[in-house]
């Protein structure tokens, strides 16, 4: 099929892509790969040497919800983000997230589809707002994103639940979720030739880019255990393959989170 050769061609193509992300501190670090300028057929090679050799934290999984729309084409650095939580969730050091707290956080950069091009918006959500106004800060990682609840998905059932085991370029076809529990949904988006949510399509240094349940939309993550410097202040990037990024509010989610020893305030 066309449309499948035309997708997997854009599934190469973002293996080298240059991913945004938070500009370093001042100082002798190298400058972002956003703001390196790279010739056409080349591939730009990032410095791995100065990889955070601290031990990565443990995420736990927590459904959410967009609170507003997010779109590549207006959104700008700094824009708040919020996804509000739909289950509760104890994290590994045993800190309680409840049912309709607040992951908080801002788009730290974002690059437009212009010509067909990939569009990205590279993400930061730091912090939990509780109910009586306490805020925690964490880790955190978007995990899955399917449409909002009723909309119609190419996936079936917007229904969520975690991501298959870390490491797997292929979701689970049956039985429960490793993370959650929940048992994945079915999936027709292998008839429209792309692969099922969740499948790692690319990889870009320490970089996983994996398929969601919203057609030609992409998530950039950490791969599991690992920290690239491209993503040392990011949670997440969003990748729109040859279109923009639109997300509706009401967009579902799970989010993984770790709290980052600051405690509550």
């Amino acid at each position: 099929m066309k449309s499948g050769t035309a997708f997997v061609a854009t599934l190469f193509a973002l293996a080298s892509l240059p991913l945004l992300g938070q500009q370093p501190p001042p100082g002798n670090q190298p400058s972002s790969p956003a703001n390196q300028q790279t010739a056409p057929g080349t591939e730009q090679t990032p410095q791995y040497s100065q990889a955070p050799s601290a031990k990565v934290s443990e995420m736990s999984p927590v459904n959410g919800e967009l609170v507003s729309r997010l779109d590549s084409k207006t959104a700008k650095s700094g824009d708040n983000v919020e996804i509000r939580t739909k289950t509760s969730v104890k994290t590994a050091d045993g800190t309680d997230i409840p049912k309709g707290s607040k992951l908080v956080g801002h788009v730290i950069g974002v690059q437009a589809s212009e010509a067909g091009n990939t569009s990205q918006v590279a993400l930061q959500l730091d912090h939990i707002e509780l109910s009586g106004g306490q805020s925690v800060t964490v880790h955190s990682q978007i995990q899955s994103i399917a449409p909002p609840e009723g909309a119609a998905s190419t996936s079936g059932s917007a229904a969520m639940s975690a991501p298959p085991a870390s490491g797997s370029s292929n979701p689970n076809s049956s039985g429960a979720d490793p993370q959650s529990g929940a048992a994945p949904q079915g999936s027709n988006s292998a008839a429209a030739g792309s692969p099922p949510p969740g499948t790692i399509v690319a990889k870009t240094g320490l970089i996983n880019i994996q398929t969601t349940s919203i057609p030609g939309v992409l998530l950039a993550n950490n791969a599991p255990g690992q920290q690239d410097p491209r993503m040392a202040r990011t949670s997440s990037i969003l990748l729109g393959a040859k279109r923009d990024v639109q997300l509706d509010s009401g967009t579902q989610m799970v989010i993984g989170v770790a709290t980052s020893g600051g405690g509550t305030q």
